[in-house]
């Protein structure tokens, strides 16, 4: 998404309870719009492109309102990103047990996460960041020291899977990882520069990479 000028990307209109100052509700309405402006123009103009004063002209939240909870604009984006992993984390929450068949579960599993890792956004944030990796040092350290919420929902099915007795667990938060690593990574690398796969292309890398999680994970 892009601006011009002063168009806000949000609503500046925003209720008020008494006394003018705005209700808990809309507190917390207003720092969503907030954080999700903020993240999309990072996603626009990158890091160094944007200020808090552009920030706050394009939500339509006063730069007051910004202070009061961000020294900077470092705190800012950090929030803006994590709120971004606890949505995804809500995308992703496994509900009730996963299909009695492992196969099948992993491959159901995998499909969730293609459509998180390779949305359009999703890519767009991971070119952005990684080409501003080395001059916001300290950001990347921060999250790459952050366990990956993706992990949460595949260490979950995983660990049901094991409790059935239909793979061996050492180690799950590793065993996440190399399932993530081998469902995303390929599609991943791909999509950035090329765009994503056929649907049939991309279901049969996915069901490669499955069978090959199974036979390395001791599928009984």
């Amino acid at each position: 998404m892009t601006t011009d000028g002063d168009a806000p990307l949000e609503p500046r209109e925003f209720k008020r309870g008494p006394g003018g100052r705005p209700t808990r509700e809309e507190a917390e309405r207003r720092h969503r719009t907030l954080l999700e402006t903020t993240f999309r123009l990072f996603l626009d103009k990158g890091w160094d492109g944007v200020s808090i004063e552009e920030i706050s002209r394009a939500s339509g939240v006063a730069k007051g309102f910004i202070y009061a909870r961000y020294p900077d604009k470092d705190r800012l984006f950090t929030e803006a990103i994590e709120r971004l992993m606890d949505d995804v984390m809500g995308t992703l929450s496994v509900a009730g047990p996963p299909p009695d068949d492992v196969e099948d579960g992993l491959l159901a599993l995998g499909r969730r996460l293609l459509e998180v890792a390779l949305a359009p956004e999703a890519l767009a944030f991971y070119r952005q960041f990684v080409a501003e990796a080395v001059r916001l040092q300290h950001l990347a350290r921060r999250f790459a020291s952050r366990s990956n919420p993706l992990l949460v929902p595949i260490g979950e099915v995983l660990s049901a899977y094991a409790a059935r007795g239909d793979i061996t667990i050492e180690d799950r938060s590793l065993l996440a990882e190399q399932f993530a690593i081998l469902v995303i990574g390929i599609p991943r690398a791909r999509a950035l520069f090329a765009g994503r796969d056929p649907p049939a292309e991309e279901e049969r890398r996915l069901a490669a990479a499955v069978r090959l999680f199974l036979s390395g994970c001791g599928r009984k």
